[in-house]
């Protein structure tokens, strides 16, 4: 595949946080928070709790902001590992969206945001079976004209699986958004055990937490105090996935939801993919791997983090420029 099909973005983030990490932790920076929440007070205010009920008793927390428009167009967004419909990026991005003209939903993974109780399974990254049934189940409920599906972190990857399958499943979208999508989970867990161990030790804090809550609720089943001592995210990992995952190894595991070379093959919706060279969880070079596809933009940019792209001293994140420029056709009548 030519490297020319991956265009580069012109974006060039303030001299004062152009270093990668400083862009990532400012995306989730608490200082941030009273900000973003502030902007997106009618977005919160007008939200109501939805539980989607999928195939086999499965059940997804959403969030949903019908706007006052009731022909707005739909936009479906879904957060990263561990983060939840308050996710600052993500909150930040669907009121965006909100403010523009969209009804939004906030779509939470299985043990993600105050959701634990509502399955007895454990999540993991391969449930795409259910976030796709829980698409299908919006677009009946609802009925909107047109469908915005965009995905942050292993919220891309998933919003990109679910792409891939749409038409498999009859669900109609008109444009997807992933940006610093999990491509290769064997090189995310590699950079994340090689780059700073502030990430690790993040992730691992927050993935336990939820595991706890998890054996809380599930007392009876789950005992995993043990496997909960270590430190490795490796380690943790195989414990689980072979446990709890009916997973044979690790690697059978990542295969399941590795979206690299030809697996995205089948979009046939018009999509964005936007990644930073510098993203310190995510190795961009998968991107080169991804098909050659009229459908499918392929952005590049050379600053950003993870889920970062800081652009001013207020911490607001160019990734809703770009998200909102993308989605403008969709707001066209």
């Amino acid at each position: 595949m030519s490297k020319h099909s991956v265009i580069q973005l012109d974006y060039k983030a303030p001299f004062w946080c152009r270093n990668q990490h400083t862009q990532s932790l400012l995306a989730s920076f608490k200082l941030r928070r009273n900000s973003v929440k502030r902007k997106a007070k009618d977005l919160i205010q007008n939200s109501q709790e939805k539980i989607i009920q999928c195939k086999d008793g499965v059940k997804l927390q959403s969030f949903y902001t019908p706007h006052k428009n009731s022909d707005a167009p739909l936009a479906i967004l879904i957060h990263g590992w561990e983060g939840s419909h308050e996710s600052l990026y993500l909150l930040s991005a669907a009121n965006t969206l909100y403010q523009n003209g969209f009804t939004v939903i906030r779509l939470n993974l299985r043990d993600h945001g105050t959701s634990h109780h509502l399955n007895q399974e454990l999540f993991h990254s391969n449930r795409l079976d259910e976030v796709i049934q829980a698409v299908q189940s919006i677009q009946n409920e609802y009925g909107p004209n047109k469908t915005l599906l965009c995905g942050f972190s292993l919220g891309g990857n998933f919003a990109l699986r679910v792409t891939n399958h749409a038409n498999a499943h009859g669900i109609q979208l008109d444009q997807t958004l992933a940006f610093c999508p999990a491509l290769d989970p064997e090189d995310i867990l590699v950079k994340l055990e090689t780059s700073l161990s502030l990430y690790i030790k993040y992730f691992m804090y927050k993935w336990k937490r939820s595991i706890r809550k998890k054996q809380e609720i599930f007392p009876d089943i789950y005992h995993l105090d043990d496997d909960l001592q270590t430190d490795s995210m490796r380690e943790l990992t195989e414990k689980l996935v072979k446990f709890y995952g009916d997973y044979e190894t690790i690697n059978d595991y990542f295969d399941g939801y590795n979206i690299c070379n030809n697996r995205l093959n089948q979009i046939t919706t018009p999509t964005t993919i936007v990644m930073s060279k510098d993203d310190p969880i995510i190795d961009y070079h998968g991107i080169y791997t991804l098909p050659n596809n009229d459908n499918l933009k392929k952005y590049l940019t050379n600053h950003g983090g993870h889920c970062g792209y800081i652009k001013n001293r207020k911490l607001d994140s160019w990734m809703d420029d770009i998200l909102i420029q993308e989605a403008q056709p969709l707001l066209l009548k």
